[in-house]
């Protein structure tokens, strides 16, 4: 039974922060994304709830301050009558949840979280709207992920493959070319029917326009919405803006559609967990009317007390800071085929650098046997380190522990590092990995990336491993590896797709830039695809059509090697 009613929850508020307030009082079944009103005519979402039923708000804007003492309302829309197997009949409230519109009209525009274009209160998207927060799909509603989605980006299609319903992070340190290449993701999905969703959390509005401008020059704008909470905004406003993008891509997926969420960055996510975990510290047992509250505040704030989660045994604290991230990036998945079989893919953005398994310094007092000179300059030079290390994650880099955790819950990571003295930023083939495999390459790059891959981390161990440089083996590993990068460079800003990929990869491994040195590398290569498009335009449409390497294509691209080879012989 449903009986529709006009019911108010009233809370109270505690503290208030950035963009959020600690509130007491709401009813223990109101739930996450469900929709608040504050006294002065603020309005809010629930975002997070503790087991002694303190609650914290993401606030959205309004015509008022909220203020401590201040009341809040959640409404409640109906009350269902359930029959539970086990407690009998139940009384269960239904509460008003927050929406964002998510119509296509937001398609080639920039808005903000609720869909209102810059500096107007006009929402565009209304035809259709969505869960702020919504649920991420159960294992029941989820299909294995085997369908590559090709981004465009050469060292991303080709080292850590992208599978249509995936989570991958995109990591690196700051002027890495994280921002690059997502872009480029985007730029990638011309004609390809991806819809794109692009999420600019605090960037300028100079950065935004210039974003704009790219996809409009590309013709990308077409598909894609830019969803912008621009510097200067709450963390609320920051947070809202992720949650309401990834709510445009769901839209897309629940309709049998297939999109693409980039979150550019993931570090306000970081934010909210840190104003969550220190605004609760603050509250005193004064915060509760019951002893027993006391327990659980006590209970729950108890950080070294292990629990089972996801089969692990962690720290309390570990588990719900796992479960808040966990909430938005699981939001990412492949419908089942009962479902419509639509998918929504997540890259989102987070600076940072992982753990390389290095260890910590050891003291150099231990070390007894150099001079007092050389003890002072390696005691220099690891003070120099750590303060680079701390300067770095002063300039918007996560702490390594915090990323690593996003590492592990989301498909996998592509890590950018940007070569010292040349300015290239490649993708790290040890570091970057995809927990899909090699289900999410397209089956033309399957066996090549593969041994590419391969090939690269064993001339990386090599060269760290290595016992005698001048050995030929390992000259020709390091000069293969240098070819390879350089033939996965591109110019941002220019896609290179499928067919063209095949093309570099099969020369590549051909050992058509064997005698080649780097720095040509890329002018070898624009001539071989060149005299391919003029020789042999069926082979590349053969492989862009089918996405597969078959017989008569790899005759085409070896008879093409043979010719252009011949051409650049030195007898010739």
């Amino acid at each position: 039974m449903r009986k529709i009613v006009e019911e108010v929850d009233i809370g109270k508020v505690l503290l208030v922060g950035d963009g959020f307030a600690v509130i007491q009082g709401l009813n223990n079944d109101a739930p996450v994304g469900c929709s608040l009103k504050f006294v002065s005519g603020a309005s809010g979402v629930l975002l997070w709830r503790r087991s002694d039923n303190i609650c914290l708000a993401l606030l959205l804007g309004g015509v008022g301050t909220v203020e401590v003492g201040e009341g809040v309302e959640c409404r409640i829309r109906a009350i269902l009558q359930v029959v539970d197997e086990q407690q009998g009949p139940m009384t269960k409230r239904e509460y008003d949840v927050a929406k964002v519109p998510v119509g296509d009209e937001l398609a080639g525009k920039v808005v903000d979280f609720l869909g209102r274009a810059p500096g107007t209160q006009v929402q565009l998207g209304t035809s259709a709207f969505a869960p702020l927060f919504g649920e991420q799909p159960d294992m029941e509603s989820r299909e294995q992920i085997a369908e590559a989605l090709v981004t465009g980006v050469k060292a991303l299609d080709m080292l850590t493959p992208l599978g249509r319903g995936q989570a991958l992070l995109v990591t690196g340190m700051r002027q890495s070319g994280k921002t690059s290449l997502v872009l480029d993701a985007i730029l990638g999905q011309y004609r390809s029917g991806v819809r794109c969703i692009y999420a600019a959390i605090g960037q300028s509005v100079d950065d935004v326009s210039a974003t704009m401008a790219l996809l409009k020059r590309k013709d990308a704008l077409a598909y894609t919405t830019v969803v912008a909470a621009p510097e200067g905004a709450s963390l609320g406003e920051r947070y809202a803006a992720i949650s309401s993008a990834i709510a445009v891509g769901e839209r897309v997926r629940d309709c049998g559609g297939h999109a693409l969420v980039i979150i550019d960055d993931l570090a306000c996510m970081v934010e909210v967990w840190e104003s969550i975990t220190a605004a609760l510290a603050t509250l005193g047992p004064t915060a509760f009317d019951e002893e027993e509250g006391n327990k659980e505040q006590e209970q729950e704030m108890d950080e070294e007390k292990l629990v089972e989660y996801e089969g692990m045994l962690v720290a309390a604290s570990a588990a719900q800071r796992r479960r808040f991230f966990s909430s938005l990036i699981q939001r990412a998945a492949k419908l089942h085929k009962r479902l419509g079989g639509g998918s929504l893919t997540l890259l989102p953005v987070l600076a940072g650098a992982p753990a390389r398994g290095e260890g910590r310094p050891a003291a150099v007092a231990q070390y007894k046997h150099v001079s007092e000179e050389q003890r002072a300059k390696l005691q220099a030079a690891l003070e120099t380190a750590r303060r680079d290390q701390l300067r770095s994650q002063q300039e918007g880099c996560v702490r390594t522990e915090v990323l690593e955790e996003f590492m592990s819950i989301a498909d996998g990571q592509v890590v950018l590092q940007r070569e010292s003295g040349s300015g290239r930023v490649t993708v790290d083939p040890q570091a970057s990995v995809s927990r899909i495999g090699s289900r999410a390459y397209p089956p033309a790059l399957a066996d090549l990336a593969v041994q590419l891959r391969f090939e690269l981390a064993q001339a990386v161990d090599a060269a760290r491993f290595g016992h005698d440089p001048d050995a030929a083996a390992l000259r020709e590993q390091a000069s293969f590896a240098e070819q390879a990068r350089a033939a996965l460079a591109q110019t941002p800003g220019h896609p290179v797709p499928l067919e063209e990929q095949v093309a570099t990869l099969y020369a590549l491994q051909s050992g058509f830039f064997r005698d080649v040195s780097p720095s040509n590398v890329p002018l070898r290569q624009s001539i071989f695809i060149q005299s391919l498009r003029r020789s042999k335009p069926g082979v590349l449409r053969d492989i862009a059509s089918t996405q597969q390497l078959t017989d008569e294509a790899r005759a085409g691209l070896g008879d093409a090697l043979e010719e252009i080879s011949a051409a650049f012989s030195p007898s010739s």
